[in-house]
């Protein structure tokens, strides 16, 4: 269990609770809604509270944990149904429209940040737990990031930056596994060649073909999901039965 490791080494210790963390709540460990304990976490990483609390800011802006007003934290609630659907018009409106920005405007920056979360997605692992989705999350991320960055307009870039879709989804890939990978990436390709060519249209429309794909195929997860009668991976409400042992393990971390 992610609970049972040594404590972290002395270097970088805020990133190593975050990675722990993220790893905890990406595999719904801790479950959405659920507090976080920060005594407790530090305890088990063989950690001051400093790093905890730094991990755990790192992951309030990724939009994975909420502190409350008390100064405690806990995890996120789970998505809706609705709220993917809200999620992926927000994506629509924004993201076809960056990219246009970005062709416009194709720095030698922009181009090398994309060809390197292409070869990110092509090395990173695929399967159904954070450990192995979580580096493919991350560059799809940042393909996404550096067209937003990349755009000029910073209302658009600080907006798709606050939306933080790419952490929001990545919980859906636990039990599941990236089953969309070679899609991603050839869109993100044909994208990336839009943006290189200049042509504002072309990037704009291969976004909008790529946003509508992924988001078919995120809704239509969260349905079978929802079926009665499949045994499928955890619903995007949260509320799946947990097993005799996740229980324990998020009883350790509560407050």
């Amino acid at each position: 269990m992610l609970l049972r490791t040594r404590p972290l080494d002395k270097t970088s210790l805020a990133e190593q609770a975050y990675g722990h963390l993220r790893n905890l709540l990406l595999d719904r460990m801790i479950q959405p809604g659920g507090a976080i304990g920060i005594d407790a976490l530090a305890g088990t990483l063989g950690v001051s509270h400093t790093p905890v609390r730094e991990a755990l800011a790192r992951l309030e802006g990724d939009g994975l944990v909420i502190r409350l007003r008390s100064g405690r934290y806990k995890a996120a609630p789970a998505m809706t149904p609705q709220d993917y659907a809200h999620l992926c018009q927000t994506r629509l409106l924004l993201e076809p429209t960056a990219a246009a920005l970005a062709a416009a405007r194709p720095t030698p920056e922009i181009l090398a940040g994309l060809r390197q979360s292409i070869q990110d997605l092509g090395a990173a692992r695929r399967g159904n737990h954070s450990r192995d989705f979580v580096k493919f999350v991350d560059a799809d991320a940042l393909f996404h990031r550096t067209i937003a960055h990349g755009c000029g307009n910073k209302f658009i870039a600080g907006a798709l930056t606050q939306l933080q879709a790419h952490h929001r989804i990545g919980t859906l890939y636990h039990s599941r596994g990236v089953t969309d990978a070679e899609a991603v990436m050839t869109e993100h390709g044909a994208i990336l060649e839009a943006i290189r060519a200049g042509d504002a249209g072309a990037a704009e429309a291969a976004m909008r073909r790529h946003i509508e794909r992924a988001c078919g195929a995120i809704l239509g997860w969260i349905a079978d999901a929802a079926a009665p009668g499949q045994d499928s991976p955890p619903r995007a409400s949260g509320r799946q039965p947990a097993r005799a042992g996740r229980r324990r393990d998020q009883a350790s971390l509560a407050s």
